[in-house]
């Protein structure tokens, strides 16, 4: 990120609330810090840490530059939030105000990703605030914290809708999932040669855990197609239900979590990739998914169950016509028989551009440019919002 890729999102100190630790899988939030870090301090907040003693609060620097880690435990009952949230509500505020006096850092901006710690993001002081949910919201009150911020985002209109019912008086907008940076790396090589010979090898990454994953169906496929060499990438238990579905497939090869780049160089060699999610309340409402740029960076064709995004552009996707997906696996061998079309270089070249007009730089930018608008709409920054 250069000075004159923004305006508003440089030189400031950014309070970013992830659901994830700094220690998962780097998903959006870690990206996002990743990238903001280039031309601003991020405060990175874990979620509480309960097995630490009450009232501690820890901050130390990562290997991202302009990125620190944020550890910390409430001094309150965990159970308060769901046992009696009117009083975690006035509690948890008390604490946050308390945490950011600790820090000594008082936030020009609150980035916040979580939807179940903290029900008043206002208690933070920042001058600005962004509520991001990309997850699936089931609960009021859950939404209504968007009512407590400046700007509200998410990655699909359906997800958006569902905190904007509840909170309509912020801006609000729909921003893409990010391709982070190995990917863009892998975004920007020129379309591979389609393979001319019968190994067609097939592949599947993300957490290989999520309830979402409609396992059946991929057992269907893997059964149907035993000359194909299926990849799975990512971390999964012992008694994963996608492990145990297909324990009896030679053809399914699990490989476990991966560092991105490596996993990035393992995704380009493979002929199609996969996508099959069921509907989950609170995991996945089926309208988009952060596979799919990392998808498109390899350029190959990918098959996928019924989703809102991209569901009507078969060049770019193949996907599931109906919201059963009983055309799912017919759709995948009608795809590998003719990987010729569907991987040709123009084809490749638009899924590549895609992921490409998706990093998380471009997504700053855009989100830089809504603060401004937010900014002339309302004067300047205001010094405190508690």
């Amino acid at each position: 990120m250069t000075e004159t890729d923004v305006q508003w999102l440089k030189d400031r100190q950014i309070l970013l609330i992830s659901p994830q630790d700094w220690d998962h899988i780097p998903i959006s939030k870690h990206h996002y810090a990743e990238a903001l870090g280039l031309a601003n301090r991020v405060l990175f907040l874990d979620p509480p840490d309960w097995s630490m003693r009450p009232g501690v609060v820890r901050r130390v620097a990562t290997e991202r530059p302009g990125v620190e880690r944020v550890t910390w435990r409430p001094c309150l009952p965990r159970a308060l939030r769901f046992h009696a949230p009117w009083l975690y509500r006035i509690w948890i505020g008390r604490e946050v105000r308390r945490l950011v006096r600790t820090l000594r850092a008082s936030p020009h901006l609150v980035w916040c990703f979580d939807f179940n710690t903290y029900p008043d993001l206002r208690a933070f002081g920042a001058s600005r605030v962004i509520f991001h949910p990309v997850d699936p919201i089931s609960d009021p009150r859950q939404a209504r914290i968007g009512q407590t911020a400046d700007l509200v985002l998410s990655v699909s209109d359906r997800i958006l809708a569902s905190v904007t019912a509840h909170a309509p008086t912020p801006v609000s907008a729909v921003i893409n999932h990010g391709t982070g940076p190995e990917f863009e790396a892998l975004a920007r090589m020129e379309p591979s040669t389609p393979r001319l010979d019968d190994n067609i090898q097939c592949g599947y990454f993300g957490n290989l855990d999520r309830p979402t994953i409609n396992v059946d169906l991929l057992g269907v496929v893997a059964r149907q197609h035993p000359e194909i060499t299926f990849h799975y990438w990512g971390p999964f238990s012992a008694g994963s239900p996608l492990a145990v579905a297909l324990a009896d497939c030679g053809n399914c090869l699990f490989h476990g979590a991966l560092p991105k780049a490596v996993l990035a160089e393992a995704a380009a060699n493979m002929d199609c990739l996969l996508l099959s999610y069921q509907d989950h309340e609170t995991e996945s409402d089926r309208s988009n998914s952060h596979k799919f740029l990392e998808y498109f960076a390899t350029g190959k064709v990918v098959v996928s169950t019924r989703m809102s995004i991209h569901a009507d552009d078969p060049e770019l996707i193949r996907m599931s016509s109906s919201s059963d997906d009983c055309d799912f696996c017919d759709l995948f061998s009608e795809t590998v028989n003719d990987l010729g079309t569907h991987n040709a270089p123009e084809r490749q070249r638009r899924r590549k551009a895609l992921a490409l007009q998706n990093t998380y730089i471009r997504n700053i930018a855009r989100i830089d440019s809504i603060l401004c608008q937010i900014e002339t709409a309302t004067g300047s920054s205001k010094e405190t919002r508690s």
